[in-house]
């Protein structure tokens, strides 16, 4: 894990919309603590709202722990948010997907 308070200001930016008043520091502190309730919602939060989900998964969590959370309820709606959960096993995880839509198409 290799996040900074740059990245961790605009999660609270990108994902948690004004619903709380978390700061850089209490952020820092759960992810430190090791707190695995706060992750898994900081997970969902990141999965349902940021724009760039992967970018933001990848500085603060373990590839075993996004597999774990991928593989848990954290929260997030899956049926809705199934291709951006397929999109970041892609990313993340390196996983061979065929999303209709998504695909390269030789002519």
């Amino acid at each position: 894990m290799s996040y900074t308070d740059e990245t961790i200001h605009e999660i609270i930016k990108d994902c948690f919309w004004g619903d709380y008043n978390y700061t850089v520091d209490d952020i820092k502190k759960q992810l430190d603590s090791g707190s695995e309730r706060f992750k898994s919602f900081l997970f969902g939060k990141i999965i349902n709202n940021s724009i760039y989900p992967s970018k933001y998964l990848k500085s603060l969590f373990t590839i075993e722990e996004v597999k774990h959370y991928l593989s848990n309820d954290t929260g997030y709606n899956r049926v809705y948010m199934s291709r951006r959960i397929e999109l970041i096993r892609a990313n993340l995880l390196g996983e061979s997907i065929q999303i209709k839509g998504l695909s390269w198409k030789i002519k």
